[in-house]
Formats: C-alpha cells, structure tokens, sequence
C-alpha cells in the first residue's frame, strides 16, 4: 500500500514540472530560468534516483528519471535560446 503513495507522489511531482517544460519549448523564452538552479535540480535527481536503485525503489527511480529527463529538457532549452 505505502508505493502506491510513492507513485502517486511521484506523479505529481513530475506532472508539475511539465507545464513549465512545455511553455520553454514554446516561447523559447529562457531569460527567466536559472541554469544553476536547473543544474542542482538535476544533480539531485541523478543523486536520489541512485539511491533508488541502491534501495530498489521503483518509486524512487521513476520520479527521479522524470525528473531528470524534464531538468535536462530546461537546461538544454536555456543553452539553445538563451
């Protein structure tokens, strides 16, 4: 029962980053985004979804990769538009 609150979680953290990753990819407007801040982001996902796999997490390991995946999405659209 306590994973089903995990992918649940999960879910909705990573549903709330898209919204922002869809509007970048949009308007191609990046001068408001922080490449450090998205950069830590992404360290911290590579860093939990680790320890995911160190646990054998699956909840865990999958919010991470999305997490990770929609970090990348935003550093890799400030790098192209500025």
């Amino acid at each position: 029962m306590q994973k089903y609150f995990g992918f649940i979680g999960g879910f909705i953290t990573v549903s709330a980053f898209v919204p922002q990753v869809i509007r970048t990819l949009r308007t191609r407007h990046t001068r408001d985004l922080s490449l450090a801040m998205v950069g830590l982001l992404t360290l911290s996902g590579v860093v939990w979804l680790v320890y995911g796999v160190v646990i054998n997490d699956w909840p865990v390991i999958l919010t991470n990769i999305g997490m990770v995946v929609l970090n990348c999405t935003l550093a890799g659209a400030k790098l192209r538009y500025g």
